[in-house]
């Protein structure tokens, strides 16, 4: 069977896990090499980065990319979950301005410190905190530090208000609404979210799973799967001729001035390594050719 490699920009749709996506996605395919770049509830819609073939291989770099998301609050009540698929705990009343809620808003822009939620995939002592909190389990987290590049409020409608958020990895939509519900004294959770963006990948470029299988059957699943180097597009690159290409090859040093993470590619654009540069030498850290 000829090797599948590359990237897919789905569309998931509302009740599937990410899990479900890849499986779906093995089935399509007939290929058991596929995984996600970063978890989306079921309840929620929109980008997930999915990487087939020797593309799993780069899964760590996509995931780390920035991730946007339109996402509704709902101010007023809080749940078990922080979202809407949770047990209410406690409802209260809501006057709050666009004044006092553009107030709130800019408190949580930059770095901020998150408590992970308990319904959430984060470890303990070996186990998932969402195992535990299924069982009634509470556990000390410790706070982690993302960072909230934009928020903005999109529209007010009380109590529901949709926010714009532009965000780093790890950071949890539904912990952000909870704790703004709480900075403004009514208590939140998330409503809707929907996954706009996650690096380059946008929901605008986003494809079903329904039209990938449509693809596959006709031959034309290429049209959908985006080359590695394309991937990585905001990295900088390395070329090589045929000599240099062959020291990659072979896990060698090559020279560059770039500092940091890198692609090296030929000169035909295709994608032979990435490499960390420093003190004008390249290492591979992932061959694929």
């Amino acid at each position: 069977m000829e090797q599948i490699s590359g990237i897919l920009n789905i569309n998931k749709g509302e009740g599937l896990t990410s899990h479900d996506v890849v499986g779906k996605l093995r089935r399509i395919l007939g290929l058991r090499r596929i995984g996600h770049t970063g978890t989306l509830d079921p309840g929620a819609t929109g980008v997930l980065v999915v990487c087939v073939g020797q593309a799993t291989r780069i899964a760590q770099y996509l995931e780390a990319m920035e991730k946007s998301y339109v996402a509704e609050l709902v101010l007023g009540t809080t749940t078990t979950t922080e979202d809407r698929d949770g047990e209410i705990l406690q409802t209260k009343p809501v006057a709050v301005t666009e004044k006092q809620l553009e107030a709130a808003l800019s408190k949580f822009r930059g770095p901020i410190q998150q408590l992970p939620p308990m319904y959430s995939a984060v470890h303990h002592k070996g186990r998932r905190l969402y195992e535990l909190a299924r069982e009634g389990q509470v556990v000390a987290r410790e706070p982690r530090e993302v960072t909230i590049h934009k928020l903005e409020l999109r529209d007010f409608q009380s109590p529901v208000a949709k926010i714009h958020v532009e965000c780093s990895k790890g950071t949890y939509i539904r912990t952000l609404c909870a704790d703004l519900g709480a900075e403004l004294g009514t208590g939140g959770h998330m409503g809707k979210l929907v996954r706009t963006g996650v690096g380059q990948f946008s929901l605008d470029d986003a494809v079903s799973l329904e039209a990938v299988e449509t693809a596959k059957n006709e031959g034309k699943l290429e049209n959908f799967l985006i080359p590695m180097g394309q991937g990585l597009a905001s990295w900088p690159v390395v070329q090589v001729e045929e000599e240099g290409a062959r020291t990659v090859a072979n896990g060698g040093k090559i020279p560059g001035a770039s500092v940091g993470m890198v692609r090296i590619e030929d000169r035909a654009g295709t994608l032979l390594a990435l490499a960390r540069c420093e003190d004008g030498i390249c290492q591979p850290v992932r061959v694929f050719h």
